[in-house]
């Protein structure tokens, strides 16, 4: 309800009613427009396209196409890799710490080494620095009893939690 009363999303259906679907898995698509609004506010919208979007599988006409294309001229993410954006893949919980960090700080931010807090996120790990960021700064407390989930995928409800910790708008 704080991010309906934000602006910052209108829910996932309003047909028959206007719904959220917390359980559903966040896609990087909806992720590049939740960011930009928690970093810009709800009255953000990004520049128009143009003839290309920068990634070979997200077209000009795609429904989030400006916002995929901001969140990288922002410096947010560089892709999936080979020129891809994979706009319906899944955001997992590791990766979402990444885009979170980077869209609260910058894209020249980097977090302080990790120390090991989470017991499934090891020194060592791809995003342990990150990870264990978010939980300092109090944005996650992990997925319970001292594990963080890493590979899990982003749900909308945890979303909405991030975001709200994360920008408080």
């Amino acid at each position: 309800e704080s991010l309906k009363n934000a602006n910052i999303t209108g829910g996932c259906s309003t047909t028959p009613r206007l719904i959220y679907c917390p359980e559903n898995s966040v896609t990087r698509a909806q992720m590049a427009v939740f960011l930009l609004k928690g970093i810009h506010g709800s009255a953000y919208i990004p520049p128009a396209v143009g003839v290309d979007t920068g990634f070979a599988d997200v077209a000009v006409d795609h429904w989030a196409a400006a916002w995929i294309k901001q969140l990288a001229a922002e410096g947010i993410t560089s892709g999936c890799g080979s020129g891809n954006y994979c706009p319906e893949n899944s955001v997992t919980r590791a990766q979402m710490a990444i885009f979170l960090l980077n869209a609260k700080y910058g894209s020249a931010y980097t977090p302080p080494a990790a120390a090991g807090v989470f017991t499934d996120v090891p020194v060592g790990y791809w995003a342990d620095q990150w990870i264990e960021q978010l939980a300092f700064e109090g944005i996650t407390s992990g997925c319970g009893s001292g594990i963080y989930c890493p590979d899990a995928d982003v749900t909308r409800a945890q979303m909405a939690v991030f975001l709200m910790r994360t920008f408080n708008p």
